[in-house]
């Protein structure tokens, strides 16, 4: 607590709206964190906890109680902890209260404190994300046998279909998601014993305290555990390049959707029309998954922004406001998600145009040129040359017959429903078969490949419910146990 009067500006600016970040997001994980620590110094016989336990209790109780807290931060406060050290005080006696908070600091102990916030929503986060790949997962299957044109450089390129086009997303979406959880296990770590930096000459278990909080062990060296950035650029950067995918997808699929092209469509509940322009229809789901996207990745982009050049020591960069701020990046993500997941169920694919696409463009003469190949023998360079003189006549049947007795010296021995099989679109995904590639033999791969991605990220969601679970338990066990 501050033995003077703050000025008002930073009062207004900084600790005042500290004060309600901690009211709003992070009380409840500072009430864990205290009793944690309390168990620990008791158990190492340290301090005694019969007293302070009775007084966090009460404590808790009336924090919890409406209109207790003040709606502002009270003049000569510095944040919420004081506050709660005040009126601990105020239960147990005031050098009794002062025990609490032997071999610890509020660098530890706010680091652990942000810590537990957000890697409670970055599970709650992953967990609506693998659901959203599963749901697109499905969405997969249903568009096995629905026709779609794949374009390089804007421009129309291969047959392929819908299943083949939205598991290409659904890998990076789970590539994506195992990179968040990648970024969650800096997270999920415990800084309690650092103290301010090196630790303290008690005798404390550090690893005690980490296992009573559920956190997947602690940062080990206790200079690092207050001066890292990583647990907060690490998530922001996962983050930013699932929304970044999201956002890529969303552009690609606005070119599809557009009158020009017209490969997908989407029912009324998901399109608005125009105020004065009757014959609109504006496919404007994908416009707001875009921007929930984009809103996201500019409050990731902020967090590194922010530690930029920042000394490497304990800074007020890693505290409530930059973490508030990033906790409400996932707000933004999560509707991204919710809005993909509409999308996906939503878009229907208009196999006529992708089948007049196809064929006015000419984008199965790369087949074409391949079946020249493996039936004539010829160089696939050759066979290249044959096909593109055939595309650039438009399709004309004498054309392709005119280069091919040019190139190989003898005549195309293909009657015109030959060319027309070898042409057609669906003959094009069919024979396919490469792994990853569009017909069902090439899918079983890519398929199998999402749901070992799906199993890994359902793995490590279950294993930190358990892991929780199990915590919670032994600190209420050790907490009745309290003398």
């Amino acid at each position: 607590m501050s033995a003077g009067k703050f000025a008002s500006a930073y009062v207004d600016r900084v600790l005042d709206p500290g004060y309600k970040n901690w009211i709003r997001l992070f009380e409840a994980y500072a009430s864990k964190v205290h009793k944690a620590h309390l168990c620990m110094l008791s158990e190492q016989g340290i301090v005694a906890g019969d007293s302070l336990k009775r007084g966090i209790e009460e404590t808790d109780r009336k924090f919890s109680e409406p209109g207790f807290l003040p709606e502002k931060i009270p003049q000569g406060m510095e944040d919420l902890y004081f506050l709660y050290e005040t009126e601990l005080g105020r239960q147990v006696g005031e050098e009794n209260a002062a025990w609490l908070h032997t071999a610890r600091s509020r660098n530890d102990m706010d680091g652990t404190v942000f810590r537990l916030a957000l890697a409670d929503r970055m599970e709650h986060f992953i967990d609506r994300a693998e659901a959203l790949c599963r749901g697109l997962l499905e969405r997969c299957k249903a568009g096995e046998g629905e026709l779609t044109i794949l374009f390089t450089h804007g421009q129309p390129a291969n047959p392929s279909t819908t299943a083949h086009y939205l598991s290409a997303i659904l890998l990076d979406l789970l590539e994506d998601c195992h990179g968040l959880a990648k970024a969650l296990e800096k997270v999920d770590k415990s800084t309690m014993g650092a103290c301010a930096i090196t630790g303290t000459g008690f005798p404390i278990d550090r690893e005690r305290v980490a296992r009573l909080l559920g956190m997947d062990g602690l940062v080990v060296n206790s200079y690092q555990a207050i001066a890292s950035s990583h647990w907060l650029t690490a998530p922001a950067q996962a983050l930013k390049a699932l929304m970044l995918d999201l956002g890529r997808f969303a552009a690609d699929l606005l070119h599809k959707t557009s009158c020009e092209v017209g490969l997908y469509g989407f029912p009324d509940d998901l399109v608005q029309i125009s105020s004065i322009m009757p014959q609109k229809r504006n496919p404007v789901i994908i416009e707001h998954l875009r921007i929930r996207a984009g809103q996201a990745m500019g409050l990731c982009a902020g967090i590194e922004d922010l530690l930029r050049n920042v000394p490497y020591q304990d800074v007020n960069e890693g505290s409530d406001a930059p973490i508030a701020q990033f906790l409400e990046a996932f707000d933004y993500a999560e509707a991204a998600l919710d809005l993909a997941a509409a999308t996906f169920a939503g878009m229907v694919a208009d196999q006529a145009r992708a089948k007049e696409i196809a064929l006015s463009f000419g984008v199965t003469t790369t087949e074409l040129a391949d079946t020249i190949v493996r039936e004539f023998g010829i160089g696939f360079r050759a066979a290249h040359g044959i096909s593109a003189a055939f595309a650039k006549s438009g399709g004309r049947k004498e054309s392709l017959r005119k280069a091919f007795l040019e190139k190989c010296g003898r005549e195309l021995p293909w009657a015109d429903e030959k060319i027309d099989a070898v042409l057609d679109p669906w003959h094009f995904v069919q024979v396919r078969t490469t792994l990853g590639g569009p017909s069902g033999t090439g899918m079983e791969a890519v398929y199998a490949e999402a749901r070992r991605n799906l199993e890994f990220l359902k793995d490590i969601l279950d294993s930190r419910t358990a892991r929780l679970r199990e915590a919670e338990a032994e600190l209420a066990g050790a907490w009745a146990n309290l003398a």
